[in-house]
């Protein structure tokens, strides 16, 4: 069998102000031909994929990926569908087509991005294709896409540790389909809520109750798949909302049925995932007010992995003004300081106007003075991943604060290890992430907390100012009645 393999993905944050260009592209990197089969980096379920079909005829189209930020600009998206058609035409003739997206990358021009790839794909590689998409628990699913697809897939966990394992299972749907061995019939219902992120952990309720419904519906022979999309929840688009979509093999009733019966438990549950939250100040306290160490705090509001810029200065202030007297560790993108730091070099004192200069909206800058610890430049060879640039740390007193020129893995310790700093000798450490981040400080964090501070990414989804979103939407309609038996249902378009 020849199938192609492509990678095409970003979370977008509709609220940011940064948006995602063609420079912010090439930063992460935009691979052709079979080296995209090597895309191995963060988020990419291209691994996955190769395990199922790694001894067919493999093509590599594209990848094209970039770090969460705001909207893609026009003139990206016309060099992304570029990219991807002209590469796409000279793969043919195509048996498969294997695809590892987000689910949530919006342009200016178009809200669907992946929708339009999708589309394009079809229209170009032609309706007897097989099409199979690995995609993220936060995809905003649409009409499109289900028309579009084949197979739509997306991972069952929160923190995301499965994306492996989805796209073997999408690479292992569409292998059989091609082999005569399925007949898959996707069917999808919109659930119309979009629901704060910090509650959707897929080890607690209510997701977990659902995920369990889910794998209770592939344990049926008849069913290949069966997912629920929570929604990255900072999308002002016009098709938002969870879905659940559910492919079964020929039965496209069936489909219908366990598609409708997942929407339907959703929807019962929406209640359960508006929580109140803590604010930043009371997870401070929180925190000074234990023996525990080290304690890693989500200042998730302007999360690195959900469209922050990652420069709010809110707990950089704070921590300031409470002169800690253990170590506590923080990031700030600011590509200003840190090239301040580097032009100054290691072991100069400075002072600098830290952060709040993205997110203007939200934080202003901090005057720091500190010492210079030391700058890395962006090499291959260093822990931190080169396309978050320079980086520089400055201490001050007991606060280390590590500077960055671009948007790094907000979840992952990386940030300060990568940094000359150690994460355990910290007394907190603060991560620009939602949820992942318990995952990526397992066996290191002796505590979790949350601390909400102004930002791009609110729990508070009330609090942003909406105006293509379709109402009425729970929670922003927070009395509106639904049923999911009596929703439209999304179908494949294809049929085998």
């Amino acid at each position: 069998m020849r199938i192609g393999i492509a990678r095409i993905a970003q979370e977008t944050n509709t609220f940011c102000p940064t948006l995602t260009d063609l420079d912010t592209l090439h930063v992460h990197g935009v691979r052709f031909g079979q080296d995209v089969l090597e895309d191995d980096s963060e988020g990419s379920t291209i691994p996955g994929f190769l395990d199922v079909v790694g001894g067919e005829d493999l093509v590599g189209i594209l990848s094209v990926h970039a770090r969460p930020a705001g909207p893609l600009t026009p003139e990206a998206l016309e060099a992304v569908l570029s990219w991807f058609a002209d590469a796409l035409e000279r793969a043919l003739p195509l048996d498969g087509l294997l695809l590892s997206m987000h689910g949530a990358f919006v342009g200016i021009a178009d809200p669907d991005v992946e929708g339009l790839v999708l589309q394009r794909a079809r229209e170009i590689a032609g309706e007897q294709v097989v099409i199979g998409a690995a995609m993220d628990l936060h995809a905003n699913i649409t009409r499109r896409k289900v028309e579009q697809a084949d197979v739509l897939r997306g991972y069952h966990t929160h923190p995301h540790v499965d994306g492996r394992e989805t796209a073997r299972r999408v690479a292992q749907i569409v292998l059989a389909a091609l082999r005569g061995e399925v007949r898959p019939v996707m069917s999808a219902v919109k659930v119309p809520m979009v629901t704060p992120a910090e509650t959707q952990l897929t080890e607690e309720p209510p997701l977990r109750d659902l995920m369990d419904l889910t794998r209770h519906h592939e344990e049926d022979p008849r069913v290949l798949s069966s997912s629920i999309f929570a929604v990255q929840p900072w999308l002002d688009v016009p098709e938002m909302g969870w879905c659940s979509v559910v492919v079964a093999d020929g039965d496209q009733e069936l489909a219908d049925r366990l598609a409708r019966e997942l929407a339907q438990r959703a929807w019962d549950q929406r209640r359960e995932y508006v929580r109140p939250c803590p604010t930043y100040l009371e997870a401070l306290d929180q925190a000074f007010a234990t023996s525990a160490r080290p304690i890693v705090i989500s200042d998730f509001a302007d999360l690195m992995t959900g469209g922050g810029t990652g420069d709010s200065t809110w707990y950089l202030r704070e921590l300031l003004r409470r002169a800690p007297a253990e170590p506590c560790y923080i990031t700030v993108v600011d590509p200003e300081a840190v090239h301040e730091m580097a032009q100054a070099g290691a072991g100069t004192r400075l002072t600098l106007a830290l952060g709040g200069k993205q997110d203007a909206l939200h934080s202003t800058p901090v005057e720091v003075t500190g010492e210079v610890l030391r700058v890395l430049p962006p090499t291959p060879e260093r822990e931190i991943p080169p396309s978050v640039g320079w980086v520089g740390v400055l201490q001050t007193g007991n606060v280390y604060i590590v500077a960055l020129e671009r948007l790094g893995p907000g979840s992952s310790p990386i940030l300060y290890s990568g940094a000359g700093l150690d994460p355990r000798e910290a007394k907190v450490l603060i991560a620009k992430s939602v949820v992942d981040f318990r995952e990526e400080y397992k066996g290191i964090a002796e505590a979790f907390l949350l601390g909400e501070a102004p930002g791009l990414a609110p729990s508070n989804l009330r609090s942003l100012e909406w105006t293509r979103v379709p109402r009425p939407l729970f929670p922003l309609d927070e009395e509106m009645a639904w049923n999911a038996w009596e929703a439209p249902v999304y179908r494949s378009r294809r049929r085998f």
